[in-house]
């Protein structure tokens, strides 16, 4: 097991595991940075960097925990450090009271669980803490396939932003939860 520190404006404020496991390695972050905001991990090593994921805020700090293949990340050469960025907020925030309160955009949907979901890239998803978990917006679009199908069950239709969205609530294991 590796270990490196991970920095937030240039200040250490939290460290990130790494255990290879044959062609897969399990990383494991935990982080402390200012609450209520979404932020993006990177890894950076001599070759560049690449995204890791988008953390969650679980017990008082910022936890990411996830699997990826060793080609997916290994090109950033040996490791230095991993980097914790605030994501820019969404353009036209809404009013507080508004159905659009609280939610934020995934640049990255698929990274929302702790598996990669490859049915959810280039999905305009959007995802907001609810109690011990979050909850998952995804666009539904006419003519298009369903996202998540094997979770529709689940969803309760909304209209968000004007179009309609099915929303998911999973608890902090990836569990769908009724709403």
């Amino acid at each position: 097991m590796e270990e490196y520190l991970i920095y937030h404006d240039g200040v250490p404020c939290g460290t990130v595991r790494l255990e290879k496991q044959g062609l897969y390695t399990a990383f494991s972050a935990v982080c402390g940075a200012r609450p209520g905001r979404l932020y993006s991990l990177f890894l950076e090593g001599e070759g560049g960097s690449v995204l890791l994921g988008v953390p969650e805020w679980r017990d008082g700090c910022f936890v990411l925990r996830r699997t990826m293949a060793n080609r997916a990340w290994e090109s950033v050469g040996t490791l230095r450090c991993a980097r914790l960025q605030p994501r820019a907020e969404e353009e036209g925030e809404r009013a507080a009271g508004s159905a659009e309160a609280g939610w934020m955009r995934l640049a990255h949907p698929e990274y929302f669980f702790h598996r990669l979901a490859p049915e959810l890239s280039g999905g305009a998803c959007y995802w907001k803490p609810l109690g011990e978990g979050r909850c998952l917006a995804v666009p539904i679009d006419d003519g298009k396939p369903f996202l998540l199908a094997r979770y529709f069950c689940f969803a309760k239709v909304v209209r968000l932003w004007g179009k309609p969205y099915a929303v998911f609530w999973f608890d902090e294991n990836d569990c769908p939860r009724v709403l």
